[in-house]
C-alpha cells in the first residue's frame, strides 16, 4: 500500500500489513478528501478496501470522489469497493445502501458489517465523529485493535478542542500518524502534509505541500515556479509547453506583463509564472521572484551575447539559492550551441542541469520537468 502522494511515498516507503495509521487535519481541512485519495490508489493496485461512513450520507463520498476526478462506481460494481454506511442508522433515517450499519452506537454492529464484507485495508470516516457519539475514546481503540488483525486500517481524525491527552492516547495506538496542516506564508496560506510518527522506518522530520485538485486529487503542489530569461529566448513557448493550460498577456507577440500556466506532471502540481525579459520589465521581475520556490532559466542557444542578461536576471530574481534548471532553447538552430557548451558561458555551478529544448516542438520539455521535479523532490 502506499498514499499516492510523491515525496511522501519515497521517504516512508510501502505501508506495512496490518498496520494503522491516522490520517489527522486541522479544523477547516477535510481529511475525506486525503482518505479518498490513499483509497484510489489502493484500488488501482487491486487492493480490496472497505470504506466507513458515519458522518455523512455514502452518497457524498462518491460525490467528492467525483468532483476529483474519481470513478468509484467501476471499483463498486468489480467487488474491489465496499463503502458501509454507518450515518443512516446513527440519524435514523432510511438508507439505500447495499451494506448498513442499523445500530451503529454498538460496535459490535460496526464489526459483523464489516466481516461480511473482509477487505485488504479499511478507512473509518471519521474516527472523531466516532468519539464524538460515543462520547469515549477507548472503544475506538479497541474496535481499531480489532480491524487490525485481519486488514490494514486508515482512520481519518478531524483535530477539534479535543483534551491534549485525548489526542496523545489516540495517536499512541496508531503506527503512522500523518498530519496535515496550514501553513502561512508572507501573503498565501498552503497546506502541508506532516509525519509524525512512522513507525516501520526511521526518517528525518519533513514537510510536503499538498493541494487537492478537482479534478486532479492530491497532489505534491508548489505555488510558483518563475521561468525567466533574456527577451526573444523562447519563455512563453517554454511555459505553454510545460502547462496543461497558460494564460499570456502580450502586445505585438512579445510578453509584456507575464505568462501564467499550470502544470499537472507525476503526481506534481504547480504554478508557473513567465517573466518579460526587457529590462524595462525588472521591477516586475523582482515582484514575481518573491515567494518562487524554483527558477527555470530559458537562454537562446544561438545568441550567446545574451548570456551576460541571462545571468544578471537570475541575480535579480535571487534564484542562485534555489532549485535552478536551464532551457538550452532553439537547439532547432544551425549555430546553436550545444548544453554543456551553454553551461560553460554561463559559468553555472556544476550541479545546474541544462536541457537542450525547441519549446515550440516540445523537444527536451520530458527532460526539463523530470530535472525540475528531482530538485523539488530534494
Amino acid at each position: 500500500m502506499r498514499t499516492g502522494i510523491r515525496i511522501l511515498d519515497d521517504k516512508i516507503g510501502e505501508i506495512p500489513d496490518n498496520v494503522a495509521v491516522l490520517l489527522s487535519t486541522s479544523p477547516g481541512i477535510d481529511p475525506a478528501s486525503f482518505g479518498i485519495n490513499i483509497m484510489d490508489t489502493a484500488l488501482k493496485n487491486n487492493s480490496k478496501c472497505v470504506y466507513i461512513v458515519n458522518n455523512k450520507p455514502a452518497s457524498a463520498v462518491r460525490r467528492e470522489a467525483s468532483t476529483m476526478g474519481l470513478d468509484l462506481s467501476r471499483y463498486e460494481s468489480n467487488n474491489l469497493l465496499y463503502i458501509i454506511d454507518a450515518f443512516s442508522g446513527y440519524m435514523g433515517i432510511h438508507s439505500d445502501e447495499k451494506h448498513v450499519v442499523e445500530n451503529p452506537f454498538e460496535t459490535k454492529n460496526i464489526l459483523d458489517e464489516v466481516k461480511k464484507v473482509q477487505g485488504d485495508i479499511i478507512f473509518i470516516d471519521s474516527a472523531s465523529s466516532y468519539i464524538d457519539m460515543k462520547e469515549e475514546v477507548e472503544e475506538l481503540l479497541r474496535m481499531i485493535e480489532t480491524l487490525k488483525k485481519k486488514m490494514t486500517v486508515v482512520a481519518l481524525f478531524s483535530a477539534w478542542e479535543y483534551e491534549k491527552e485525548i489526542v496523545k492516547s489516540i495517536k499512541n495506538n496508531f503506527d503512522a500518524v500523518l498530519n496535515i496542516k496550514p501553513v502561512e506564508e508572507v501573503t498565501i496560506v498552503r497546506q502541508f502534509l506532516f509525519p509524525e510518527k512512522i513507525g516501520w522506518k526511521k526518517i528525518k522530520p519533513f514537510a510536503v505541500p499538498v493541494k487537492v485538485l478537482k479534478p486532479g486529487g492530491v497532489k505534491v503542489y508548489f505555488p510558483k515556479i518563475l521561468v525567466t530569461g533574456p527577451y526573444n529566448a523562447g519563455k512563453s513557448s517554454i511555459v505553454k509547453s510545460l502547462s496543461n493550460k497558460v494564460v499570456s498577456v502580450d502586445r505585438m507577440g512579445t510578453t509584456v506583463a507575464l505568462d501564467h500556466g499550470y502544470m499537472d506532471y507525476k503526481g506534481f502540481a504547480a504554478d508557473i509564472y513567465g517573466t518579460p525579459g526587457q529590462e524595462d520589465f525588472d521591477p516586475i521581475l523582482q515582484y514575481l521572484a518573491d515567494e518562487a520556490v524554483a527558477v527555470i532559466l530559458v537562454v537562446d542557444s544561438a545568441k550567446p551575447e545574451t548570456f551576460i542578461r541571462a545571468k544578471d536576471m537570475l541575480s535579480k530574481t535571487k534564484a542562485y539559492g534555489l532549485p535552478i534548471v536551464v532551457a538550452a532553447n532553439k537547439q532547432d538552430m544551425g549555430n546553436a550551441l550545444s548544453a554543456e557548451d551553454v553551461k560553460r558561458k554561463l559559468g553555472l555551478p556544476g550541479d545546474v542541469p541544462v536541457c537542450p529544448t525547441v519549446a515550440t516542438e516540445k523537444k527536451g520539455v520530458e527532460l526539463l520537468l523530470d530535472e525540475l521535479t528531482e530538485r523539488l523532490m530534494r
